[in-house]
């Protein structure tokens, strides 16, 4: 019995040392160069069967002992035999012990030197869509898979890495678009602790909108990250963004519109994030700091903080204030709603008041280049709101610091994204302007001042009414009360013509305080009147007349009752016209015995008594024996028969309309 204990003994030892032996020698066999090289020619031989293209692989193995996988040189051809992609080396380090409990932790991974140059033409498939293909699985194995999943329930794998180290990527697209990096790092410390580092990051992409493509380039230069739990912390710095349209830019030639333009940003930016809560389906985040400059558009963002939770249809922002070089707004929550087509839902936002300060000089080369020399500091208090093609502001208050000038209003722009739609509208509930405020505001612009005593003598102004702005017409109407008295006007500026043309009424001014004439006495008019705005065209006419400070246009007014000299007139007729160096015209009254009217000259309005005035008076005795019948009758003809003759507004450019008619007859 002993003997066959023995025996057995010595066999089962035996089969430990051979299955031992077996395994060892497998592992060595593994390891050595002529095995392995003899794995990777079989590996690369069924690559080449499956993909049907040339695979090439210098070099590759497996360290069973340091569970290192390395492999070198790898390329993969596209089926037009073009290098679609190429890496250089990949090492990864994995823990196989931990695969028996279902964790794949990866201690390292090393990869250097990825080219892949992928092409997507516009009437054919993609040079990479074979390898989609070669490896896109059976549905049938899908579902088999996944009823197996689910009669097994067993847990998923988990995946951690340890240490990531990427160099030397570039993938290109088309050939136009591209993204490079040159470094990259990542590694999980003790006690969750992570950190990582990204360097030189850049990519350039074409875009095809409705005008014409745009190119549109970015770059990082530094990307920083520390974690720590459930803190994760960004520092991004030399954050450069781009477009080029190919195209003058739409300011070209055009001194009074703004730099800014979508198709030419040069921006550069620095920002510091930090994200204390991630999950699936919501973000929270703080901008600690983040300043912005295009140096073309003239941007200048200095400082801009807020933070944000990030949902899947929301974000709600938070202590938001944004900085530029005089400007500072600040308002307490923002809540923005994200589009999406697949339910419908348009993008919307909504903010709280926003306070602030600001001189509009901040904003002038963008926008408004008629704004740079515009320093009067102003207090701005709105609530704002609106989607992706209207705005809406709403309980607007404007006002100085020291409340001289003083607006409250609201206001809506429509059709954001049509610019001969544009419509802008502002109703201004009360604008109170001391006296003195009106001619700061004109000295903020660098433009010609003229009538700025007519303007001054107008007192402290109260303004109410609306403002319109849409495609090459601004439009203005509404009531001023002034000192020396009140009236009703509407007004429009035709960009494409160049003239402004309105209305005006009151029933009663002091228009002898406003022109410095003693003798004019309190007036009540209405008038229409045509003023020419063409800079270009102005300036000829000023200097063929011998310059001047007074307008140039036309007014044709119905006076309702005037005072002159002690003198009290109803219903008179007033025709005048200015070429910018004199205004001259006349006033006409006329009765059943007497026709009166008289002629006047006006060079200078800021001299005082410098009307000349020429009267003429016309009895008419023979309106005695007439029936009120015929003196209508006569007053018809004379009407008819009485000469055109035209003012010297229309006598400027007399000569040039007929010159136009010509050459458009030719």
């Amino acid at each position: 019995m002993k003997k066959i204990l023995l025996l057995l003994t010595k066999i089962v030892i035996g089969i430990v040392l051979l299955v031992v032996l077996l395994l060892v020698t497998a592992t060595i066999l593994l390891n050595t160069q002529s095995v392995q090289d003899d794995l990777v020619a079989y590996a690369t031989e069924q690559l080449e069967l499956k993909l049907g293209t040339r695979v090439k692989i210098d070099h590759a193995s497996v360290n069973v002992f340091t569970q290192k996988v390395n492999l070198e040189g790898l390329e993969v051809e596209d089926l037009e035999h073009r290098k679609m992609f190429e890496l250089g080396r990949l090492l990864v380090d994995v823990n196989l012990m931990k695969l028996m409990t279902k964790e794949l932790v990866v201690e390292e991974v090393l990869l250097d030197d990825v080219k892949a140059r992928l092409y997507k033409p516009k009437d054919g498939p993609a040079n990479y869509q074979f390898l989609i293909d070669a490896f896109k699985k059976d549905p049938k194995q899908k579902q088999v898979k996944k009823e197996q999943k689910d009669s097994t329930q067993k847990s998923p794998m988990t995946l951690d890495v340890n240490k990531v180290a990427i160099k030397n990527i570039a993938l290109t697209f088309n050939d136009t678009n591209q993204v490079s990096l040159e470094s990259a790092k990542y590694e999980n410390g003790w006690f969750g602790k992570h950190s990582g580092a990204l360097k030189n990051l850049k990519g350039q992409w074409g875009l095809m909108k409705k005008k014409g493509p745009v190119t549109a380039k970015f770059a990082i230069g530094s990307l920083d990250y520390k974690g720590e739990n459930t803190v994760h912390h960004l520092k991004i710095g030399q954050v450069h963004f781009a477009t080029d349209n190919h195209k003058p830019r739409k300011n070209h030639d055009r001194p009074k519109r703004g730099f800014f333009d979508v198709d030419h940003l040069d921006v550069d930016a620095n920002m510091d994030l930090t994200v204390d809560y991630i999950s699936k389906d919501s973000l929270h985040a703080v901008m600690n700091h983040m300043e912005a400059t295009d140096s073309v558009t003239g941007f200048n963002i200095k400082k801009f903080h807020f933070d944000a939770g990030i949902m899947k249809e929301r974000v709600h922002l938070q202590h938001i204030m944004l900085q530029q070089e005089t400007t500072v707004l600040k308002f307490d929550s923002a809540n923005v709603v994200l589009p999406s087509k697949k339910l419908g839902r348009k993008f919307s936002f909504e903010t709280s008041r926003i306070k602030g300060q600001t001189q509009l000089r901040d904003i002038s080369r963008p926008f408004a280049p008629v704004l740079k020399n515009f320093t009067m500091p102003l207090e701005l208090d709105v609530l704002f709101s609106g989607t992706d093609t209207t705005l809406f502001f709403r309980d607007i208050h404007v006002y100085t610091p020291d409340k001289k000038l003083q607006i409250a209003a609201e206001g809506r722009i429509l059709h954001l994204k049509e610019k001969e739609k544009l419509d802008v509208g502002f109703h201004v509930k009360e604008m109170k302007a001391q006296k003195g405020v009106p001619i700061k505001v004109i000295n903020q612009f660098a433009v010609k001042k003229l009538m700025l005593n007519q303007l001054d003598a107008l007192g402290t102004i109260y303004y109410t009414g609306d403002v319109a702005v849409l495609y090459k017409k601004e439009v203005f109407d509404g009531q001023l009360r002034t000192d020396v008295g009140a009236l009703a006007f509407n007004f429009a500026i035709d960009e494409k013509t160049k003239y402004v043309t309105g209305f005006v009424h009151s029933r009663k001014i002091k228009l002898g305080k406003v022109l410095n004439m003693d003798k004019l006495e309190d007036v009540g008019a209405q008038a229409n009147f045509t003023v020419d705005i063409h800079k270009a065209r102005t300036a000829m006419i000023r200097k063929k007349y011998g310059g001047g400070k007074l307008p140039i246009g036309e007014v044709k007014a119905t006076v309702f009752e005037a005072g002159y000299g002690g003198f009290r007139l109803k219903n008179m007729k007033v025709e005048f016209a200015s070429n910018g160096s004199q205004a001259e015209g006349t006033v006409s009254h006329s009765k059943s015995m007497m026709d009166w009217d008289c002629t006047f000259i006006v060079n200078d309005v800021d001299k005082k008594n410098n009307v000349k005035v020429k009267p003429k008076v016309k009895l008419k005795l023979g309106n005695l024996f007439k029936s009120k019948k015929q003196k209508e009758e006569d007053a018809k003809k004379a009407e008819a028969a009485k000469p055109k003759k035209d003012n010297l507004f229309r006598q400027l450019f007399k000569k040039k309309d007929k010159n136009k008619d010509s050459s458009k007859k030719k």
